[in-house]
C-alpha cells in the first residue's frame, strides 16, 4: 500500500463510535475495526470487567458460544445491559456472577443474572399492572407468611418458571435464596429459611443499593438474605431502578402487616398495601 501520514488525516472532534472505524496497519495490509468494538475489544474478559461495564446490545438468541462463555468464566462479548431475544422476551444481564459460592448447601458455578427489559411473563400473559384487578402480590392487604404466603411465590412464580423453562431449557440454574415465612405481631418479618429456586423477586438491596421501605427491626436477613449487594444493572444504569419509567414492580421486602416494598417508577422507593394493582413483576433469574 501506499505511504500514509497520519498528518494528512482530518480531526475528528466528535467520533461517531457506530459509525467511524480505527485503521490499523502493518506491512502487508490494512484493516479497520468499529470504534465501538474495538472498546469492548480491549477489556480483559472476566467478571471483574464486565460486571463493570454497560454496554446495553442485543446479543439475538442464546447460543452454544454465549453459554460456553458463561461456563468458562470469561464472558466474552456480554456486558451488562445487553439482551437476549428469546421466544418474543428480551432478557437483560442484570449480572455476572453475583450468586456464585451462595447458599446453605451448595456452590454455584459460574453463570448471568438476567432480568426481562420490563415485565416478566408467565405461558398465557405478561404480568404488567393495569391500576385495576392486576392483584399480583395479594388479594388482600396482608403479609401473613410473610414472602412465602403471598400469592405471587406461591402462583405466579411457578407459571413464571414454566414460562423460563421453555425459553432456556437446561441452562436456567436452581439456586439457594432466602425467603420470609412468618410477621411477627409489629409487622417485621421473624423468621425466613433457605428454599431452592430457579426465578425470585428481587429485594431492596438489589435494586437501590440500600434497605429503605423494607421492616429489617428482627434483622435484614429475613428480607435481604444472601442477595446482599445491588445488581450491576441498577449500579450502572439509573433508568432500570425505575423499570425505565413503563411501571412500578413488586419486592419481596415485607414492610408492615399490610404491605410490601415497591420499585416505583418515578424513581422513588415506597411501599404498597399488598392487594395493590399497581405494581408489576419484574423478576430475576440465572442461566449457565
Amino acid at each position: 500500500m501506499a505511504d500514509v501520514r497520519i498528518q494528512d488525516f482530518n480531526e475528528n472532534w466528535k467520533p461517531d463510535t457506530n459509525n467511524d472505524f480505527l485503521m490499523t496497519f502493518n506491512d502487508v495490509s490494512e484493516s479497520k475495526t468499529r470504534l465501538r468494538d474495538a472498546f469492548y475489544g480491549l477489556v480483559p474478559d472476566g467478571m471483574q470487567t464486565h460486571n463493570n461495564i454497560f454496554r446495553g446490545q442485543d446479543l439475538g438468541a442464546l447460543n452454544a458460544t454465549h453459554i460456553a462463555n458463561i461456563q468458562n468464566g470469561s464472558f466474552k462479548d456480554m456486558f451488562i445491559g445487553d439482551y437476549f431475544t428469546i421466544n418474543g422476551s428480551r432478557y437483560v444481564i442484570a449480572g455476572m456472577n453475583y450468586k456464585k459460592g451462595h447458599g446453605d448447601n451448595s456452590s454455584l458455578g459460574n453463570h448471568l443474572v438476567l432480568m426481562p427489559q420490563d415485565w416478566s411473563k408467565t405461558p398465557t400473559q405478561t404480568l404488567n399492572p393495569n391500576g385495576k384487578d392486576t392483584h399480583y402480590m395479594q388479594d388482600t392487604d396482608t403479609t401473613t407468611g410473610g414472602f412465602a404466603g403471598t400469592k405471587l411465590y406461591k402462583t405466579y412464580l411457578p407459571q413464571i418458571q414454566t414460562k423460563l423453562e421453555s425459553d432456556f431449557g437446561d441452562h436456567l440454574i436452581k439456586f439457594r435464596t432466602i425467603v420470609s415465612t412468618h410477621v411477627d405481631a409489629s409487622g417485621a418479618p421473624d423468621q425466613a429459611e433457605w428454599r431452592d429456586a430457579k426465578v425470585a423477586i428481587p429485594n431492596e438491596v438489589m435494586i437501590y443499593g440500600t434497605v429503605l421501605s423494607g421492616n429489617d427491626r428482627n434483622g435484614s436477613w429475613y428480607n435481604i438474605g444472601d442477595e446482599a449487594s445491588q445488581l450491576p444493572l441498577m449500579r450502572l444504569n439509573d433508568s432500570e431502578r425505575c423499570n425505565n419509567r413503563v411501571g412500578a414492580f413488586w419486592l419481596r421486602d415485607v414492610h408492615s402487616a399490610s404491605g410490601f416494598a415497591y420499585a416505583h417508577d418515578f424513581g422513588d422507593a415506597y411501599w404498597y398495601g399488598a392487594s395493590d394493582a399497581g405494581g408489576g413483576v419484574r423478576a430475576f433469574f440465572l442461566i449457565g
